[in-house]
């Protein structure tokens, strides 16, 4: 079936943790790992500029929106917007991070911030010598790990003074190396069967997988290298049923094999498998193999918009199943007169809200009857189109806020640009 992504799921928590903490709980968020989006200085916004946030009423949303134009354009006086000294230093800290500029980092009051800034700087510049002036013993840690990792050197692991600090730094440096012996330095079974996990998957080699003790994480090793090497006797090794199947069914379907499916003693196992491999030929008649009626009808429902051939819907016996097959033709096909079809009022709302999406046509947005739906509708034109011209369709300030908001984290963060 056609999945919908958890991208929005993300930006809900980002625009909460917003309300929430403002913009100074902001950065005491991303303080763990070095923020990606902080350090990235490629990034591109048209028209995003200082007038367009002033359009967005809520002062946390606004001043998110300053930060980020402030880091996009590397400008540190956007900073000295803020008449709050701790929204400034979060300001700081992040536009320090683009820039890889710790002197940015001096200028900070708030130490709490000033560390967090060091600490995103030092491994960008891979500079030991930022880490030092952290007091906070486990941030420092922290900051060694990181550098570590930038460096791929484990050397500096051993300045770290926690002992828990120093293997986690063995044991992300051994992934990032894909380097067996530092998993080996790691005295945690579980972080040593972790950091043989990674390093088999990376490397493709079951034989790291054998080494693991855990058996779901040894099973998860197996499913992932099987499925990427398209090895069936790797499989065979997983005890875990679900693993095992999911591998199976990776296989079938890449193989595009019906017969793999076989193997399974199960039928429910056997039909689970078929709509698969029906999926990835495009096939109806492997549907009609299934046994299970609610696979079968699953199977419709995962090909009818891969053909984009809405007979196969019709097979479908169970209302929602039928209007959701309907939904994923429409979008296939681009066509929200598809919509029509579905007798479930929500199920046919979201249907026009989807097609509009696909097709980025506002006018089916604005003819959306409910509130959410128009707004995930016109946040999702927007954020693609990255136009803030596209929320003022929105009736009230909330939405729009919100929809400004959305946007501008799709700006600063293309990886949670919203799925269908």
């Amino acid at each position: 079936m056609p999945k919908k992504g958890l991208a929005p799921i993300i930006i809900i928590l980002i625009i909460s943790l917003l309300a929430a903490g403002g913009v100074t709980g902001y950065i005491l968020i991303k303080n763990k790992k070095p923020n990606q989006e902080a350090t990235n200085s490629n990034i591109t916004a048209p028209a995003l500029t200082t007038d367009a946030c002033d359009k967005i009423k809520n002062q946390d949303y606004k001043g998110r929106c300053y930060i980020t134009v402030a880091v996009i354009s590397k400008d540190l006086s956007i900073c000295d917007r803020f008449k709050e000294q701790t929204s400034r230093d979060a300001c700081y800290g992040e536009v320090a991070a683009a820039k890889k500029d710790s002197s940015i980092c001096d200028k900070i009051e708030n130490q709490e911030y000033k560390e967090a800034c060091y600490k995103q700087v030092a491994p960008a510049k891979q500079d030991l010598s930022l880490c030092d002036k952290i007091e906070n013993q486990g941030d420092k840690g922290w900051c060694y790990e990181y550098v570590a990792e930038a460096k791929q050197d484990p050397f500096i692991c051993n300045q770290i003074k926690v002992q828990d600090a120093k293997e986690w730094c063995y044991r992300d440096v051994g992934m990032i190396k894909r380097d067996l012996s530092l998993c080996d330095e790691v005295r945690d079974d579980f972080e040593k069967d972790y950091c043989y996990r990674e390093v088999g998957i990376a490397k493709q080699d079951s034989s790291i997988c054998d080494k693991i003790k855990e058996v779901i994480i040894k099973d998860y090793c197996y499913r992932e290298v099987g499925t990427a090497k398209q090895d069936l006797s790797i499989c065979d090794k997983i005890k875990d049923r679900l693993y095992k199947l999911e591998c199976y069914e990776a296989i079938a379907a890449t193989k595009q094999d019906l017969s793999i499916c076989d193997r399974f003693k199960e039928q429910t196992s056997r039909d689970a498998c078929y709509g698969e491999v029906a999926a990835a030929k495009k096939d109806s008649s492997i549907c009609d193999k299934i046994e299970n009626q609610e696979y079968k009808e699953a199977c419709y429902k995962q090909v009818a918009p891969a053909k984009q051939d809405l007979s196969l819907c019709d097979k479908i016996e169970n209302q929602g199943y039928r209007g959701e097959c309907y939904e994923y033709v429409a979008e296939a096909k681009q066509d929200p007169f598809i919509c029509n079809q579905i007798t479930d009022q929500d199920t046919k709302e979201q249907c026009y809200r989807d097609v509009a999406i696909t097709k980025q046509d506002l006018f089916l947005c604005d003819k959306l009857k409910d509130r959410v739906d128009k707004l995930q509708c016109c946040k999702a034109i927007a954020a693609t189109k990255q136009d803030l011209s596209v929320c003022d369709k929105l009736e009230t300030s909330e939405d729009k806020d919100q929809c400004y908001t959305y946007v501008v984290e799709i700006i600063r963060n293309p990886d949670l640009q919203f799925t269908q």
